[in-house]
């Protein structure tokens, strides 16, 4: 009977001091787990990450040319205009006024003309003097028929009423220019983008089609040309947006030392749920494989200078060499030795609590149901482990 207690207290000595060799104490250890993985054709893709800002792809801010005191406004904030639709308006009173003065003048002017022609006394300065004060006249006429349709702010484009800094019997000094951009209707600036608007009495934006500015490092700056593939995140929504880099620029801003480069994306079609002025992150994709052939990258070991992995032929996990193409997230492409359905082996850990009995591991993470394998996780896709010790390196015994 001693000699049986004494092999009790043997046994249980070995089983604690084996937990403390694999685990480092009595409470946890850790086991080696095997398991197979699939390689698959995936594609893969290598991205440059930077925040940006979503714009409307086309911004009018709208500011009268003439002066005059403001007789109507017939639009909010939120308010949806079609292009060529009146927004706002001036007292045209005295604007109207001046056509009919500068009228007059020119039809003076244009029977002067005709009344020295048909003199027969007329010089050739006479009559050259004549037509000058004509085309003089015809001048001021058409500016001031300008200056009358002026009278009147019009949106140059159809969008949403994003501001409005002006109100009826406001007083405003001309001074607007009828600019490009997004274009002009003979009234007011229209400008696509930004600068301006804090100077613009209402301004117009399209909600149907965006861009995002955002910027990247001088080390980015090379990978980066127009005709990219961008995949857009709006801050706050796990909605998925499309776009392509639309331009690069070449003139760095410096911030604390830091160089960075302003990048345009173009949305793709016209998504919903985006805002102006609201934050997105961006990837940009530099590099895509198409048809990679794909393992866990936990499958993927050195052994004498070579990459190799464990692959299952005839039920044996054999060493075999391999080469090694991009890596993206937990998959690495293999370029050479393996092929579409070939099986690897996974090693990885489990860690077992103490005191209850129960097993805890590392985090399981599946892949595609194709046989992703993350270390200490279980098989995905319906993989089957070799059985213990055959062949598989590390194996468990």
């Amino acid at each position: 009977m001693a000699t049986a207690g004494i092999a009790v207290v043997v046994v249980v000595a070995g089983l604690v001091g084996w937990r403390l060799l694999r685990g480092g104490s009595a409470d946890a250890t850790a086991a080696t787990t095997t398991s197979l993985a699939t390689a698959t054709v995936q594609t893969l893709s290598q991205s440059v990450s930077a925040t940006g800002t979503i714009n409307p792809a086309n911004q009018s801010n709208l500011r009268f040319v003439v002066s005059g005191t403001v007789s109507a406004l017939s639009v909010k904030v939120g308010d949806k205009v079609t292009a060529g639709q009146s927004v706002a308006a001036v007292d045209a009173t005295d604007l109207q006024t001046a056509v009919t003065l500068a009228s007059a003048n020119a039809n003076s002017a244009r029977a002067n003309l005709t009344t020295v022609k048909a003199n027969s006394a007329s010089t050739s300065a006479q009559i050259t003097a004549a037509s000058a004060q004509v085309t003089a006249a015809d001048a001021k006429l058409a500016g001031a028929q300008a200056d009358l349709r002026n009278a009147t702010l019009v949106s140059p484009i159809a969008g949403t009423v994003a501001t409005v800094n002006v109100a009826v019997g406001d007083q405003v000094s001309g001074g607007g220019t009828s600019s490009g951009g997004s274009g002009s209707s003979g009234s007011a600036a229209g400008s696509s983008g930004s600068s301006g608007s804090s100077t613009a009495q209402i301004v117009v934006i399209s909600t149907d089609a965006w861009t995002v500015s955002t910027s990247v490092t001088s080390t980015d700056l090379p990978q980066i040309t127009p005709g990219l593939q961008v995949q857009i995140t709006p801050t706050g929504s796990r909605q998925l947006v499309f776009g392509t880099v639309s331009t690069v620029g070449v003139i760095a801003t410096t911030t604390s030392g830091v160089a960075s480069f302003p990048v345009t994306i173009t949305v793709t079609g016209t998504p919903t749920g985006l805002y102006a002025g609201s934050s997105a992150t961006v990837a940009i994709i530099v590099k895509e494989i198409a048809d990679a052939i794909t393992v866990p990258t936990a499958a993927i070991r050195t052994e004498n200078g070579r990459t190799v992995v464990s692959k299952m032929i005839d039920g044996v996990a054999t060493t075999t060499a391999v080469e090694l193409g991009m890596v993206q997230g937990t998959l690495t492409q293999v370029t050479s030795g393996l092929a579409e359905g070939d099986q690897v082996v996974v090693v990885g850990r489990t860690v077992l609590g103490g005191g209850s009995g129960q097993q805890s591991t590392g985090t399981r993470t599946r892949g595609s149901g194709q046989g992703g394998f993350v270390p200490g996780g279980d098989i995905s896709g319906g993989g089957q482990a070799p059985p213990p010790g055959a062949g598989v390196p590390g194996g468990a015994p």
